[in-house]
């Protein structure tokens, strides 16, 4: 009988252990070191974004197709001011826009509307 009290014991633990691993990546990802960011086109058909990642180094992406009115960046995480240039094909022209992402927030996303500029 104590060895299965022991036994028994011994896996609640482990369970509570891993649970609270578990319940705490979560919180502990959220949008601390820089954002995922979402962007807003209607004229572009391509975007590139330049900007600080989160190891707080310059970074850009190479060109993204961006053939709806939000393209999300996931896997990319940035903070501080954004260079977002976007192309379209059809002229052969570029533009620039720009966006602030904070550093921290309780999301990990950030939206970039440029729906006017790009």
């Amino acid at each position: 009988m104590l060895r299965f009290k022991s036994i028994t014991v011994a896996a609640v633990g482990l369970g509570l252990s891993a649970a609270g691993l578990l319940a705490g990546a979560g919180t502990a990802a959220a949008g601390t070191s820089g954002q995922q960011v979402s962007v807003s086109t209607r004229w572009s058909d391509q975007i590139r974004i330049c900007g600080r990642n989160q190891a707080d180094q310059e970074a850009c992406t190479g060109w993204i197709a961006s053939p709806n009115d939000w393209t999300a960046l996931p896997g990319w995480w940035w903070k501080g001011e954004l260079t977002i240039q976007g192309y379209q094909q059809d002229n052969g022209e570029y533009r620039v826009g720009y966006c602030d992402v904070p550093p921290s927030q309780s999301e990990d996303w950030t939206k970039c509307n440029l729906f006017g500029t790009l």
